[in-house]
This record gives structure tokens, sequence and C-alpha cells, in this order.
């Protein structure tokens, strides 16, 4: 038991690391397929990783010290199907019903505590092929098989090379119960998920929350990955020319160029997204989702970059007594520089505090808007909100329609949609819609 309990602390150990890694394409994923990330099943997914990690472990650990190691057991492997009867039926042939203790000799026959482990080390499996991935019971079948062959060849092959010899025994009745533990777990969670949120019921509400609210760690997702593309496009500039960082003057224009190309060249040829915005299916449009205009675009991001974030680099460039000896000095210049580096943490704490709160206010469905956003007219909403607010704006049962149609409640249909609802309209009325004269993208 001991040593069970050794390996899920291995794996409690290495799960925040591998929860780190997987947590933003996880996040895209969700976001991309339903605009929001569901908490419930976002519990299931990391802790069916989870799961995964703690099984794997249980196979393959602990591992020997010597890579070189030959154990002469484990060198043949065991072929024989239902192999383990041999042992298991004579320890079960001297079970007396009426005595408890000939039960605890049954439990702990090696052959009988080695095949109900390989039962429950794959019976969580079913249960989350069946709730969370919603699979058919052969499907369980054949997936708990690729399960179990995954942890024999892991053991057989020396973990993939790691070792010279193979140091566990590749055994067929492992495969046999493994597999019988998936489908017995598959069938567990029947009644289990009458209990339980329906999958299906959690993933549309996620569809719906994100079609009529953009949340905080969306665009904060977003916004990290567009700090990403900016610093790889600032390293080009860097190698193309290496006298950018001699001077703080060439710092700031390198920074200018590469937010500029950023979060203003690329929005304004796409119409409003910049690559974060691609990636997580954002758009910054006016405030009734129609197209926001270039001008607007490289003023919102003008206005937060080169205005505001960039700051501390413009006094530091236009006031470089704040960092030479000659910030003690008495003259103007020094002390101005002084209190405008004060001011600027204030300004920066307010407003870091003001963001916080925002997206704290964000999760229960409050607008995120920012000054830049309200001084240049212009927000940041999911593109299925912006086909929304479109339907709703240019017709109001426009939304009945493209359910009527069958559209892809994600959005991904529903530019074709418009423009076929539109041209019927149009030819109703026996006018032409021209869809870019009014907007649409």
């Amino acid at each position: 038991m001991s040593a069970y309990l050794s390996n899920v602390h291995t794996a409690v150990l290495l799960f925040p690391l591998i929860a780190a890694a997987l947590s933003i394409p996880y996040a895209i994923y969700q976001y991309r397929k339903f605009g929001s990330i569901s908490l419930w099943k976002t519990f299931l997914v990391f802790s069916f990783i989870f799961y995964l990690l703690c099984a794997y472990f249980m196979v393959i650990l602990p591992l020997p010290a010597d890579r070189d190691i030959l154990i002469p057991a484990a060198q043949h492997p065991q072929l024989e199907p239902f192999y383990f009867l041999d042992s298991l039926l004579p320890a079960a042939r001297r079970i007396d019903p009426t005595s408890p203790a000939s039960w605890i000799v049954f439990l702990r026959n090696p052959g009988v505590y080695t095949t109900l482990f390989n039962v429950l080390l794959t019976l969580p499996f079913g249960v989350y092929l069946r709730y969370l991935f919603q699979r058919r019971w052969w499907q369980a079948v054949l997936l708990g098989l690729l399960l179990s062959g995954f942890f024999e060849l892991s053991q057989f092959s020396g973990l993939f090379g790691l070792y010279e010899h193979p140091y566990r025994l590749l055994d067929v009745d492992d495969l046999i119960t493994n597999t019988a533990g998936t489908l017995l777990g598959f069938w567990c969670a029947v009644p289990l998920c009458r209990f339980l949120p329906d999958i299906d019921d959690v993933e549309e509400l996620a569809a719906l929350r994100g079609a009529t609210h953009t949340t905080a760690s969306r665009r904060l997702l977003a916004f990290a990955l567009d700090m990403v593309a900016t610093a790889g496009v600032f390293a080009g500039l860097h190698l193309a020319m290496p006298e950018l960082s001699d001077s703080r003057f060439g710092l700031v224009g390198g920074l200018m160029c590469a937010t500029g190309i950023t979060f203003m060249l690329i929005p304004v040829i796409t119409r409003g997204q910049t690559i974060g915005h691609m990636v997580v299916r954002l758009r910054v449009v006016r405030p009734d989702g129609s197209r926001a205009s270039g001008c607007s675009i490289v003023a919102r991001y003008g206005l937060l970059f080169w205005g505001f974030l960039l700051a501390p680099l413009w006094v530091s460039t236009l006031f470089p007594a704040a960092y030479g000896s000659t910030l003690y000095r008495l003259d103007e210049a020094a002390v101005g520089a002084e209190s405008i580096w004060q001011v600027l943490v204030c300004v920066y704490a307010i407003w870091l505090i003001s963001l916080a709160i925002r997206a704290l206010l964000s999760a229960f469905k409050h607008p995120f808007v920012m000054l830049n956003g309200i001084m240049t007219n212009t927000r940041v909403m999911s593109v299925t909100q912006v086909d929304r607010l479109r339907a709703a704006r240019f017709d109001p049962s426009m939304e009945e329609e493209l359910t009527e149609l069958d559209v892809d409640p994600l959005g991904t249909d529903l530019d074709d949609a418009f423009g076929a609802s539109f041209d019927t309209t149009s030819a109703d009325e026996g006018a032409s819609f021209d869809a870019e004269e009014q907007g649409h993208i």
C-alpha cells in the first residue's frame, strides 16, 4: 500500500506542472469552440488528466536505479489468456461464506489482489469515457484495450528505451483485466450520470454565455498571445537593426514599431482582429457590433501603448536625470522627473486595481470596458456576440431565422447565413443588398 501511495504522491507533485502546461491550449480550445469555460467541465478534464497520471505511475513506478538491470522474470511475456484463473479459482474454493477470516485470506492472495488492482485501475477510465466523453460501450472496450496496451508496452520496452531490458512482465491477462475494468466503469457510470449535470447541457450553457458575454479572462488570454507576438516582432526588428538598443530613443522607437505592427497594422488589415483575437475568436468593433474603422483601432491601441504603457520609457528618455546621480540635485529637470515618476506609480497602481475590480465584475456578466475603448468608441467582443448584435440590429427576428436555418450556434457559419438571409429578404422586396455597405464582415 505504501508503494501505491508513493506513486500517487509523485503524481500530486507533477500534476501542477502538467496542468499549467495544458491550461493555455485547453482555454484556447474552449474559447474557440464554446466561447466560455465551464468550471464543472474544467474540473472533470483536469481530474481526468490527474487520474491518467496516477494510473501511469502505478504501472511504471518504482523505476530501477540501474538502466542496465536484467530481470529474468520480465524477459519473456506471459501470453496465455486467463492464466490468472489458475491461482484465482483455487483460492475462491477455500472461501467460507460464514467466515470473514477466509475472505481476508482470499483477498491477500497475490493472484487475487493483483487481478482486482488491474480491474480497479481502469474502472475510472470507463466512467470518464461514458460521462465526460460520451462514448459507446464498444468504443470504451477499444479505448480500454489501447490504454492497457500502452501500459504494457511501456513496461516491455523498458520505458521506450530508457532501460536496456524490460523491467516488468508483459502479461496478456493485464490486457484482459484492464479492459474488463474499463467496461465495468462504463456501466457503473450509467446510473451515476442521472445524478450529475448532463455534459450536453453544460456545453450548451457555455456556448450561450460565450455568445452573450466576453469575459476578462478571454481578453487577457488574447492579450498575452499578442504580447508574445509583439516580443517576436521586436526580436526580429532587433536582429535586423541591432542599433535599436543602443539608445533610449531607439528602444522606444522599436517598441512603438512592434506594438504598432501587432496591435494596429494587423487589426486594420484583418478588420479588427489581432493575432490573439484570431486565436480565441474576438474582434474590435463598435458598441453596436458594427465594424470599427481603422482610425479608431489605431487610436484605441495607440492610447493604450504609445500614450500609457510606454509612458515610463518616455519619462526615462525625456528626463534621463531620473536615472543618474543628478536625481538628488535641486535643478528643475531632476525634481520634475522624480515628481512624474511618483505620479506614474500612483496612476499605474490605481489602473491595476481598477482592472482587477472590473475583471471580477466581468465574471458576473458586467461588461469589461477600458478607458481607451470609451474614448475611441470601440469594444472587444466575441465573434459570436458580434454576429448576434448585428442580427438584432438588422432584423430583430434574425436569430430565430438562424435557428431555423440550423446554423452553427458557435458562429462559424453565421456570415454565410447572414448573406443568404439578406439576399432572400432583398429578393422578396425587389431590392439589392450590399453587406459591405452595412458593415457586414
